[in-house]
């Protein structure tokens, strides 16, 4: 579906862009902005680019192409070809497989796990400073470059800072496609700007054929008023809509509308905004040939960004030519890239950026200014460390304490070791007895033989002099109950009878 261009045309047009208009026949393809934004307008910040320290910028699309690899086979010695792979000695499982790079060996990746958890534990303060210093500033001569391509969404901006000195350059240059863009550099955040209230507005004549629409959008937040006149020269269906419900009634359904006009030649009224987003204002020509509209909007949009406090800004732009500012006062220096919804009918725009701060610092500044911080991490971690080894200590005297609680005394006294070594033989046990199926000795208090492992009950068979008698009902020895037809007893093996 064809949609109009930014700004307003004509002799009607009013002091504030940011309206847009376009039209179809109902059923046909769309692209209005679908995208969400936030209730109260308050557009995302994001942030993250390529961050480039020591290093002149070379241009937005200058990139470094990987080499490709030489051919394996070439003029060296036999030797040469001979990899260790090939030997008996090679195991893949400590040495890796041949076919993958070196370093996802087995026993480089153990050894190195192992060595990282060693040295990240004896050198945690090191590697705070060494982190801590490109995070703070630039580098040696105190350059910081800011280059990146990204895709940004309608109602957001990307920013980024840097702390620099009076007197020094920031040099910029900021390509957008397909969207206008604002771009600013100032030393406060973006959340600081003020906004202001502007008016804005259109007016146009147009002619529709049947079953086809036309509509003027605009992007609003709450507070904001649209005001709309128009007169038409037949019967015509006037409604205010948000993308959604315009998709949806294009697609043949019938969304409520917050203002609905149907079969009228004039309309007069004001509309009161709630929520930020594109508000659609649309004509439709339902059963008449064709007709002929002449309207007249005008609205009052609040809280837009006012950008002309900032050191420098371009409002509505796709192209930021390379320039530089000199900052005049010492601080952190931010620059966005906004995309202001007013300005652009798209949902997304891709931009690149290529900003550079000369920071006037080098990393000896940078040492002095982050130390403080680092001592009191440091500080922290030796703290944490000794907190530590006096806990384990302690656990492990309670636990040894308890250990000695549990142990039990034996009720059999340790052998004598000089009598031991005199005569060569274990001392035995005081309290004896003979194991009930092999005869041999045991502890008295062995409930199984050591040398047959049979249990130690009942009796030993064919030595025992207890009979049953017949017709018994139990067994003289165990007690256990028997029958009378049964010749030994099946629990102990007690003969019964004479």
């Amino acid at each position: 579906m064809p949609r109009g261009g930014g700004g307003f045309r004509g002799s009607r047009s009013r002091s504030f862009g940011g309206g847009f208009s376009g039209g179809g026949f109902r059923g046909g393809s769309t692209s209005f902005r679908m995208g969400s934004t936030r209730p109260s307008g308050t557009p995302f910040g994001r942030t993250g680019s390529t961050r480039i320290v020591n290093r002149r910028p070379s241009g937005p699309y200058s990139h470094r192409y990987r080499r490709p690899h030489r051919r394996y086979y070439r003029r060296r010695p036999y030797w040469w070809y001979h990899r260790p792979w090939y030997y008996r000695w090679y195991s893949p499982w400590f040495f890796g497989w041949y076919y993958r790079p070196w370093y996802f060996s087995p026993a480089l990746i153990i050894g190195g796990i192992v060595m990282f958890i060693i040295l990240g534990v004896m050198f945690i303060p090191l590697i705070g400073f060494a982190f801590g210093i490109p995070m703070a500033g630039g580098g040696t001569p105190g350059e910081v470059t800011y280059r990146s391509t990204e895709t940004l969404y309608f109602n957001e901006y990307w920013y980024e800072y840097e702390s620099i000195d009076a007197g020094n350059d920031i040099t910029f240059s900021v390509q957008s496609s397909p969207s206008n863009i604002t771009f600013a550099v100032w030393d406060q955040p973006f959340e600081n700007l003020p906004t202001t209230s502007k008016t804005g507005g259109y007016g146009d004549i147009f002619t529709l054929e049947n079953n086809y629409y036309y509509y003027y959008s605009v992007f609003l937040k709450p507070g904001s008023e649209i005001e709309f006149e128009f007169e038409s020269s037949g019967a015509v269906d006037f409604f205010l809509a948000d993308a959604y419900q315009l998709t949806d009634w294009n697609q043949g359904e019938n969304p409520s509308f917050d203002i609905y006009l149907d079969d009228v030649s004039l309309g007069d009224e004001t509309y009161k905004v709630g929520e930020a987003k594109d508000y659609y204002l649309v004509w439709y020509n339902e059963g008449q040939s064709q007709i002929e509209i002449t309207y007249d909007v005008e609205y009052t949009a609040q809280d837009v960004y006012d950008f002309s406090v900032t050191d420098f800004y371009m409002e509505a732009v796709n192209e930021v030519p390379q320039q530089s500012i000199t900052v005049p006062n010492e601080g952190r220096w931010y620059f966005f890239v906004y995309f202001d919804p007013m300005n652009s009918p798209e949902e997304s725009t891709e931009i690149t950026f290529d900003v550079t701060y000369e920071t006037g610092r080098t990393a000896i500044d940078q040492w002095i200014n982050i130390s403080p911080i680092l001592i009191i991490v440091l500080v922290i971690i030796i703290i944490v460390i000794i907190v530590a080894v006096v806990a384990r200590r302690r656990q492990k005297e309670v636990y040894k304490k308890g250990e000695k609680k549990k142990v039990k005394k034996s009720p059999y006294k340790p052998a004598d070791k000089k009598e031991e070594w005199k005569t060569g033989e274990k001392s035995k046990p005081k309290e004896q007895k003979v194991c009930i199926s092999c005869g041999k000795e045991i502890s008295a208090t062995a409930k199984f033989c050591t040398h047959c492992g049979k249990a130690q009950v009942g009796r030993k068979v064919g030595e025992s002099g207890i009979k049953t008698p017949p017709k018994s009902k139990n067994c003289t020895f165990c007690g256990n109950k028997i029958k009378t037809d049964d010749k030994y007893c099946k629990w102990c093996g007690t003969k019964i009878g004479s």
